[in-house]
């Protein structure tokens, strides 16, 4: 979707998810202020049950002077309803009517269908401010300082102080933004309230921890939601602390707030997996998630599988999330390359005569240079030459070749590759940090008939130690190897299998 597409309309409502956090303020505000310099007049509202009121969300609102109105019912039927860091039909997203829905998030998507035809979903970025970025760059809408500072602070508090980020558009939007350091000084400082600070060190000081697996589970007082978050934020500053989950019992229902830097345990997944049984309210992306357990629901489950013991519902909830979290970690399956022995279920397939891209690392900078490819997957930093060629896949994965593999199982075209995918992959000058586009270099290239797999689908989540890492799969993905060494065994993503392999035949 473009930004452009939503100037068609004139009654535009840009909504919030309930509880609004930085960057869904940000993003809303940012919004708002692009497309008032459209000649549209918006408003930008959030509802739910209850104001906004944690001191530094205050402050953001009143050093920016954000028009954020608060709707506790529906107010009429506007033209367009856009929903920022957030959409409609999830728990944290109560509804408002519309004639027409537009949708700008970065959590992931259960059923794809159920977006509306305009939507910007990326759900890899680590915040909504780095989508609506991107988008306002393709616009040529360069935000002011204000506005800048503002989706900084953003990306700051959901990716918490950048420790959990990861995506590349995250890196460029981080790097490209001019802000005001004073303001920005002022946010980060006023995180939380005296009475805040109380509640935060009760949860810290009844922590309980798994060292085996890692994780931590903290029981807080009914609070502020965003409170959670906080706490979550800070347990995960502890050392052996890789996941949290936090929660606290409110008069309807138990909200979780869920962190997770590990790349096997991603947070949105662990938050379903808690929930699974109470309505699966629950949703987020890879780094950060929440949920909401119908209390009702959970007093039963309680009931029976533990006593309530000295320590109330409360102690009882706390034991039910640690087991299930301890549950996810079990379920999960580890295999070795070079160790892995096929167990006759494997099937033979090939690569399907379909067109991926390439690139010569010489074509972008001179031999010798060093160069930081920015991918998915993280950064990288090579020397360009003759040797090293940059793939790229059909969903706009980049993969490092040497040139006589490449050679080996693929074809090389003359002909231009259009690259897809959410993030077209960029190569920098590591020392000038010149940016240069893979998709103006690309060419074709087709795999050859010996490139062939043995495979089969994963039935549980596996980690697969390989000779140049660990990949991580889930349910549905494919473990796959050379038919010509099968113990060299990876990980294909369910998706991108699909699209690039067939039986062989």
């Amino acid at each position: 979707m473009r930004l452009e597409e939503l100037l068609q309309y004139d009654d535009i409502m840009i909504q919030c998810h309930d509880d609004p956090d930085a960057d869904a303020i940000a993003c809303g505000w940012t919004l708002l202020t692009y497309l008032e310099s459209k000649g549209k007049t918006p408003r930008l509202v959030y509802t739910g049950e209850r104001k906004v009121r944690k001191v530094n969300l205050l402050l953001m609102l009143d050093k920016f002077s954000i028009p954020l109105e608060y709707l506790p019912e529906p107010e009429g039927t506007p033209e367009l309803l856009v929903t920022v860091d957030g959409q409609a039909g999830e728990g944290n997203m109560s509804p408002l009517p519309c004639r027409n829905l537009a949708v700008i998030d970065h959590h992931e998507v259960e059923d794809k269908r159920a977006l509306p035809a305009m939507s910007e979903v990326r759900s890899g970025c680590g915040s909504c401010a780095s989508v609506l970025w991107s988008m306002l760059m393709d616009e040529g809408f360069v935000p002011d300082i204000h506005l800048s500072t503002a989706l900084y602070y953003g990306l700051y508090m959901d990716t918490n102080g950048f420790r959990g980020m990861s995506n590349p558009l995250d890196r460029d939007m981080q790097e490209a933004l001019r802000i005001d350091g004073s303001v920005l000084s002022q946010l980060k400082s006023a995180n939380l309230s005296v009475e805040e600070l109380g509640i935060v060190g009760d949860a810290l000081a009844s922590l309980h921890r798994n060292p085996e697996f890692r994780f931590a589970v903290a029981q807080v007082r009914p609070c502020d939601p965003n409170i959670l978050g906080v706490v979550s934020d800070q347990v995960m500053t502890v050392d052996q602390v890789d996941v949290c989950v936090s929660y606290c019992l409110l008069s309807d229902y138990v909200k979780i707030s869920v962190r997770s830097y590990l790349e096997k345990v991603q947070a949105d997944k662990l938050a379903r997996w808690i929930a699974h049984g109470f309505l699966n309210d629950a949703g987020g992306d890879r780094m950060k998630a929440g949920g909401r357990l119908p209390l009702n629901l959970v007093r039963q489950v309680c009931c029976d599988v533990a006593d309530t013991g000295w320590d109330g519902l409360e102690g009882a909830v706390g034991r039910l999330i640690y087991r299930r979290i301890a549950s996810y970690f079990e379920g999960a399956i580890q295999l070795r390359a070079g160790e892995y022995q096929m167990d006759g279920s494997e099937v033979l397939y090939r690569k399907k005569k379909i067109p991926s891209g390439y690139v010569p690392s010489d074509q972008l900078f001179p031999e010798g240079t060093e160069i930081l490819i920015r991918m998915i997957e993280g950064d990288a930093i090579k020397k360009a030459g003759p040797d090293l060629y940059i793939r790229i896949g059909v969903s706009g994965e980049t993969y490092l070749n040497k040139r006589e593999d490449l050679l080996r199982n693929y074809e090389l075209l003359d002909e231009p590759y259009e690259i897809e995918g959410v993030y077209p992959p960029v190569v920098y000058h590591a020392e000038t940090h010149e940016k240069k586009s893979l998709e103006k270099y690309a060419k074709q290239c087709v795999a050859k008939d010996e490139a062939k797999i043995w495979a089969r689908q994963l039935d549980r989540r596996a980690e697969v130690i390989t000779g140049w890492g660990m990949m991580l799969g889930e349910a549905g993905d494919w473990l796959a190897a050379k038919a010509d060494n099968p113990q060299d065994i990876y990980i294909i993503r369910r998706g991108i299998f699909e699209k690039t392999y067939e039986l062989a035949r």
